[in-house]
């Protein structure tokens, strides 16, 4: 794994609040006299990010940034879009062309992005990112590759159990003792939709979601989804114990319990509305995203509970990322520019810890979550400072995300599949779909088929 070496921590205190222009290298070695050097050139990047308009308070947060940010860089001028990725219309979009500059993916995404080189490097104004260097080389190793750099964190997550305390008390079960291995969930599952009527465990199954919770849940029995020959070629490697003793359990809690519901065909924004809605006792996400949703959607902060991701004994849990890439049809002062909105908005708050307390303070002001806690992008010491200086604006009950923390020192974490994951998961889809809404669907027969056509889809891949 790359290992980095320079520390910044101690010099990263006095980082001034606003990213200003880089300093123009000097023959003489001095700083260029501002009356002579060269006035930047005037550029718009179109940007991806910007909070849906419902969430007004992040929304209001995310325009007072860019107009701070534009009047420190009056020659960059931000067009942002709230329109999300999407695993349906994104590469259909970047081939036509009508892509941003700046593009916010899932870390599924860089490995294809590069091969077809549609992202640009931007290893040339990295050396301008003063936090370079502290990101966690976890995420990074996916998005560095003979010397070039394709793109930065945003976030980094891991899976685990998102659950209502609330719920778990009504059905007599401990809030603070979350389940931890699958026939645990099963059990509290059950007890929870007997007890109150609610479903006990949701689950998703469209728009990529159904093959998504299938490889994290698969991970955690100790399977994988794809492996790579001596050759170098890949090939399925899910139709086994760890994906079918996964899919017998859905099996059993849908058809023998009645724990799981009959809104199974939905995607991750219906399970979130649901759960904010006090319908859900249980499912699995990254606890830190969900949160700011269900406080947005009006969820009572005490009632949320976040909890290790269950085992079927690997002591693993999928791992993943939001990533910032640029376009590779972008021109080089777009390319600086979209770095610097980067390090601007994604970046500097964690490792700026004037910066951090100021944001913290906004954002409390304005009634957004403060300290939730995360996978951190950058070192464990690095995030311990940060933790420190946001401390006093924190208005999240923290303890109730404390099974979820100890689990990150606990688990491997797995990445998602290097080739092909999007297109993995959505020939996934159909198997869980089948298993989920027919009571007679034969999961050996849906394991070697779709085996079959990934198989043909990482043919496609080549080494």
């Amino acid at each position: 794994m790359h290992q980095r070496t320079r520390r910044l921590l101690a010099a990263l205190i006095t980082v001034p609040l606003l990213a200003g222009t880089a300093a123009c290298s000097s023959t003489s070695g001095g700083d260029p006299d501002p009356t002579t050097a060269g006035e930047p050139e005037d550029v718009t990047i179109t940007i991806m990010g910007k909070p849906a308009a419902t969430n007004t308070a992040a929304l209001a947060l995310f325009e007072r940034q860019v107009e701070e940010f534009q009047e420190a860089n009056p020659h960059i001028t931000i067009e942002a879009s709230d329109v999300p990725w999407d695993a349906k219309t994104f590469a259909t979009r970047l081939a036509g062309g009508s892509a941003p500059t700046l593009l916010r993916v899932p870390l599924t995404e860089p490995p294809a992005l590069i091969e077809r080189g549609q992202v640009a490097d931007l290893a040339d104004v990295t050396d301008e990112i003063e936090g370079f260097d502290e990101l966690n080389p976890r995420v990074m190793q996916f998005l560095e590759r003979d010397g070039a750099v394709y793109g930065i964190p945003e976030k980094s997550y891991a899976f685990g159990l998102v659950y209502n305390r609330d719920l778990f008390e009504q059905a007599g079960l401990d809030p603070d003792s979350p389940p931890t291995t699958w026939d645990e969930v099963r059990e509290y599952a059950a007890q929870i939709s007997e007890k109150t009527g609610k479903t006990g465990f949701g689950e998703i199954s469209t728009n990529n979601s159904g093959g998504w919770h299938l490889t994290g849940y698969t991970y955690t029995n100790g399977g994988s989804m794809i492996e790579q020959g001596a050759d170098g070629t890949w090939s399925a490697s899910f139709d086994d114990d760890p994906a079918r003793d996964v899919l017998e359990l859905w099996k059993e809690m849908r058809w023998e319990d009645d724990s799981l519901g009959d809104n199974v065909l939905g995607k991750q924004e219906d399970l979130v509305a649901d759960f904010t809605a006090g319908n859900v006792g249980m499912w699995v996400s990254a606890p830190p995203d969900v949160y700011p949703n269900y406080i947005a959607q009006g969820g009572d902060p005490e009632a949320f509970g976040a909890g290790p991701m269950p085992q079927g004994g690997a002591d693993a849990t999928l791992a993943g990322a939001t990533v910032l890439m640029v376009s590779a049809d972008a021109t080089q002062a777009e390319k600086e520019a979209a770095v610097k909105w980067i390090e601007y908005r994604a970046l500097r708050p964690n490792y700026d810890f004037d910066v951090a307390a100021e944001t913290a303070e906004a954002s409390a002001a304005d009634g957004l979550p403060v300290g939730v806690p995360v996978l951190p992008i950058f070192s464990d010491e690095t995030y311990a400072a940060y933790r420190d200086a946001i401390d006093e604006f924190v208005n999240v009950p923290v303890e109730n995300f404390a099974p979820y923390v100890a689990s990150l020192s606990e688990f491997e974490y797995v990445p998602e599949p290097v080739v092909a994951s999007q297109e993995i998961y959505a020939a996934l889809d159909p198997v869980v779909q089948a298993v989920l809404t027919d009571p007679n669907a034969d999961i050996d027969a849906l394991l070697a088929d779709a085996e079959s056509r990934i198989d043909t889809i990482l043919a496609q891949h080549g080494s």
